[in-house]
């Protein structure tokens, strides 16, 4: 089975809670530490790719899971700047940048 995020990131009663970057940090590491403990990527063969002219420095040693969704959002939004707007457009402020009086 591959790993999930812990519960008190996930399951919420009423509300969402004010999760700071150390909290998410730590989810992340949490999701890390999963796929690389079961070798998930190397076992899958799957690393994507990096666009033409990108120099790999991940090893199957330290590709996780942080590392490959990262990769995958680059597939669907090239400008990294179209994905922030659509974040923005819902309430996450990750740029600490807030255009609007929100």
């Amino acid at each position: 089975m591959r790993p999930r995020y812990p519960l008190e990131y996930v399951l919420f009663e009423d509300r969402y809670p004010d999760l700071d970057g150390k909290a998410v940090r730590e989810a992340m590491q949490v999701m890390d530490d999963g796929y690389l403990a079961q070798d998930y990527y190397r076992l899958a063969r799957m690393m994507i790719p990096l666009r033409e002219g990108r120099e790999e420095t991940y090893t199957f040693d330290d590709y996780s899971w942080t590392e490959h969704i990262s990769r995958k959002l680059g597939m669907w939004h090239l400008d990294p700047r179209e994905m922030l707007e659509q974040l923005e457009k819902r309430g996450f402020f990750l740029t600490g940048d807030r255009t609007d009086d929100s």
